[in-house]
């Protein structure tokens, strides 16, 4: 009878590549079980490190859910921040903005991972940061008029509508159509917010 096989030896790495390892494999249990049903030692186990290795770079679950979603905001901060920038000079610029956020793939299933009050709270900051970023750019001169409140539709919206063509798998048609209503819908509301409007 022969011998057991032994189990595969752990692999040292450097400090910068573990963490990179915890995050990636940490994301993975996140957006396939739910952040609220995931444990530290699960985490461990699914990369067959120890627990202690775990938390020599994470106090928490919480610990790597904000460094993840830091780092997927930072992600798409920089592919958004030109077209924020040539908002009003692109002719569709709301269904630009949708399309991009639809490729955010990681980061819209990582912010629909969760549903507790400290992971919706996280989220709603998420989209916070964003309608910040939004209205830096849309808003009339001396913020007169309703666009912070069609800018908190407008960021939900964005969000629903990408999480929606994502999960239902919408072809590249079907968001270019979804985008351009969209953009539509926006625009028109935007135009309901010139000075002078009630």
């Amino acid at each position: 009878m022969s011998a057991p096989a032994s189990p595969t030896p752990r692999r040292r790495l450097p400090s910068a590549d573990r963490r990179q390892q915890i995050l990636g494999g940490s994301e993975r249990l996140f957006t396939t079980q739910g952040f609220e049903a995931v444990s530290m030692g699960d985490i461990a186990a699914h990369l067959n490190i120890s627990r202690p290795t775990v938390y020599a770079y994470f106090t928490s679950t919480a610990d790597i859910l904000g460094e993840l979603l830091d780092l997927r905001l930072t992600e798409f901060e920089e592919r958004l921040a030109p077209l924020l920038r040539d908002l009003n000079a692109q002719p569709r610029p709301f269904a630009t903005i949708l399309s991009q956020l639809i490729e955010e793939r990681p980061l819209l299933t990582l912010l629909q991972s969760g549903s507790g009050p400290a992971f919706t709270e996280r989220r709603l900051a998420v989209f916070h940061d964003l309608e910040t970023r939004l209205q830096n750019h849309v808003a009339p001169p001396g913020g007169r008029g309703r666009t912070p409140y069609l800018l908190t539709c407008l960021t939900l919206l964005l969000q629903a509508t990408a999480t929606h063509a994502i999960t239902a798998n919408l072809g590249p048609a079907q968001v270019a159509a979804l985008a351009d209503t969209l953009d539509r819908f926006v625009q028109a509301g935007l135009q309901g917010t010139a000075p002078g409007q009630t």
